[in-house]
């Protein structure tokens, strides 16, 4: 046994220099970058080689650095179990806001530390590529099914620029190979100009009218650019930036319940519901929500127009009952092009003549009426549609179809070179042939080209058959379609006791006008037009919805205003008990109006369907708008400011006569001391009579 024992002593002693000389010995035989000069934000590949020079090694680290030795500046750690002879490991270094010249250190740890360490050179040179380009529309709620999210980005400098050095992401948090992104594609962006990329095109454009410029997932026939990764925009919230190739940001937004703050400031834009648009202003960016904040909501498809300014040289004031007819009727008579967009029209005098004409005709309507297509406009329709072009904007969402606008409620015309704004339907009260009948109604034919040429650019875009709201007259609808084959329309004229008052006033001199639409700009040009009061504010409409969504109606708050700072302030409502809704309606906002000192009447006796203002004798508003929520922020509707004194008399005497109308009464049956004398004389007669 000590034999045994001495032998593995002896073993063991010869065996020992060897165990020592094989300890593990790593060293860092070389380091290098894969460009020794990189942009600012480039990702740049390390890679070293960790040689083993002694014997089978434990579990080791390799440490990348720049510049300092230590966890600031450490760039990555690489764990490996083992090493035999050599390994290259490497890593991606994001170089984004390292401006400079740096110092790569790559370090491996063992009990030999003088070969630990290697070293490189890199110099990162600025990288950022400065634009003034925005993102100025976000679509990120789809309807269901649609699958259209789509951006839009605007040149906002003086200078075109290429677009192939940007693209759009949903992750700007993550390094910037981790990003999902869309790259822009390379072309030159002209200043002001701006393009559509969505997921899909051709649903795009069903709901657009238009369009888009690219796509990103290949759907359609629309040109594709480049996609890395999901791109998908979140309904809760979410962030989109736009950023240069080097991962620097241009541009941010952040909606919903999402937070971040490169290139953000303060609270995100408020979540929207499906279908609802997110639009800048114009080409403000303060990076905060009130970028994008504005009075009125964006459904997907509804205009955008400014307000238009311009000079009518010639025009005719009219109203109904008194002289509605007769204008509109023969500016029917003497049109070659004649566009109309109206709620409803049941007038069958008003359809023959346009049945008579030799003019091309298109006609657009509202699909869903309050109620359902009265029998008389489907008949009308169905009569025009031989030889015009009729359309409904429509929508029905059981069929997923989704209408740009809560009501088309406008009621306008072009005819050639001129344009008919007014507040009537054309029905039997809004513009009736017989004038001691009818509804009190304001409108106006102005005449200038370039008029009738912004009103038609309007038509077109509320008509464009791209839409999927846009929908043809089909006589073979159950609901839009021809009546039943027995169905008459009655061609009578109804009559009443209202005298006729007012003729037609026309205008052969230029005057200034400002023509606003809803929900683009009414809200804030109405606002602008009661401000500019100074000595008397008339207004005359059908109703007045005392609160909206956010609060107090907006024009009732500023003609409190006007009146608080001594503008005189007379309000006349409809009263007339069979529009029970909006008298009762009107009632809460007379009690209102009165509690602030405003002189307020409702009138009973003339149905008033009127939407207009006269400001201080000198200006006056002509339109179609209510002054509800609706009507102002989601119908489609048309008004006209009108400067010019002599217009703006015309229709201040027609307020004061509906102010002070008393409708006529029947004649009174004689009084009792007339009585007797009529009964003796008349028995006088009789006897004389029979005696001869």
């Amino acid at each position: 046994m000590k034999r045994i024992l001495l032998l593995l002593l002896v073993v063991f002693s010869l065996y020992t220099p060897y165990i020592a000389f094989s300890q593990i010995d790593l060293s860092i035989e070389w380091v290098e970058v894969n460009k020794g000069v990189a942009r600012d934000g480039e990702i740049v590949l390390i890679r070293a080689m960790v040689k083993n020079i002694g014997g089978e090694s434990s579990a080791f680290a390799v440490s990348f650095y720049y510049d300092v030795i230590d966890e600031e500046h450490l760039i990555a750690r690489k764990h490996y179990a083992s090493i035999s002879s050599y390994r290259i490991p490497s890593v991606e270094w994001d170089t984004k806001g390292l401006v400079g010249e740096h110092r790569i250190i790559v370090h491996v740890s063992d009990s030999n530390d003088e070969n630990n360490y290697g070293y490189c050179n890199i110099t990162i040179l600025p990288g950022r590529i400065n634009a003034p380009l925005l993102i100025k529309e976000i679509y990120y709620h789809a309807r269901p099914h649609r699958n259209n999210e789509f951006i839009c980005i605007v040149n906002a400098g003086k200078e075109k620029i290429n677009l192939a050095n940007f693209y759009l992401t949903t992750q700007p948090w993550k390094r910037a190979d981790k990003q999902n992104k869309v790259f822009l594609p390379a072309v030159e962006l002209k200043a002001g100009e701006c393009i559509y990329l969505t997921q899909n095109g051709s649903s795009f454009e069903y709901e657009m009218g238009f369009q888009p410029d690219y796509e990103y997932y290949n759907c359609s026939s629309v040109p594709d650019v480049a996609r890395d990764g999901k791109f998908i925009m979140a309904n809760d919230g979410g962030v989109v930036c736009l950023k240069d190739k080097y991962n620097h940001t241009i541009d941010t937004v952040v909606y919903g319940d999402a937070s971040f703050r490169e290139g953000w400031e303060g609270e995100a834009i408020e979540g929207v519901g499906a279908g609802v648009v997110l639009k800048r202003r114009d080409f403000i960016d303060t990076n905060t929500s009130n970028d994008w904040r504005w009075n009125r909501t964006f459904i997907i498809g509804q205009s955008n127009f400014e307000v238009w300014h311009g000079i009518a040289i010639k025009a005719i004031a009219f109203c109904s009952p008194d002289c509605s007819y007769e204008v509109i009727s023969e500016e029917i008579k003497n049109a070659q092009e004649i566009l109309i967009n109206l709620y409803t029209f049941t007038n069958p005098y008003l359809a023959d003549i346009l049945n008579e004409s030799n003019a091309s005709i298109k006609i657009l309507l509202d699909g869903n009426v309050i109620g359902g297509i009265p029998m008389e406009e489907r008949w009308i329709a169905y009569m025009l549609s031989k030889k015009a072009e009729v359309r409904y904007m429509f929508g029905n969402e059981e069929e997923r179809i989704y209408k740009r606008y809560k009501y088309n409620h406008a009621k306008y015309a072009v005819l050639d070179e001129r344009c008919i704004i007014e507040s009537a339907n054309w029905g039997k009260s809004g513009v009736p042939v017989d004038p001691t009948y009818g509804n009190r109604e304001w409108g106006i034919v102005l005449v200038n080209e370039s008029i009738a040429n912004f009103m038609k650019m309007v038509f077109e875009s509320d008509w464009n058959p791209n839409f999927q709201d846009s929908v043809a007259f089909d006589e073979n609808s159950f609901t839009h379609g021809r009546p039943p084959e027995d169905y008459t329309i009655s061609y009578y004229i109804p009559s009443g006791d209202y005298t006729p008052s007012f003729s037609p006033l026309y205008i052969n001199s230029s005057f200034n006008i400002t023509i606003i639409l809803s929900p683009d700009n009414a809200e804030e040009e109405i606002k602008k037009l009661i401000d500019s009061a100074n000595e008397e504010i008339l207004v005359e409409q059908m109703y007045v919805q005392k609160e909206w969504h956010e609060g107090m109606n907006p024009f009732l708050k500023k003609i409190v205003e006007k009146n608080e700072s001594g503008v005189a302030v007379y309000v006349l409502l409809n009263g007339n008990p069979s529009y029970y809704s909006t008298v009762a309606m009107n009632k809460e906002t007379e009690k209102f109006l009165e509690s602030h000192g405003i002189k307020v009447k409702l009138q009973k006796e003339l149905n008033i369907h009127n939407k207009g203002m006269v400001i201080d004798g000198k200006t006056v508003l002509i339109s179609s708008i209510n002054w509800g929520e609706n009507s102002v922020r989601r119908n489609r509707e048309a008004g006209v400011i009108v400067e010019n004194e002599e217009i703006a008399s015309y229709f201040e005497k027609i307020f004061w006569y509906d102010w002070n109308y008393k409708a006529a009464k029947e004649k009174e049956m004689p009084n009792e001391f007339f009585v007797i004398p009529l009964l003796l004389a008349t028995f006088l007669i009789i006897y004389l009579y029979r005696k001869r």
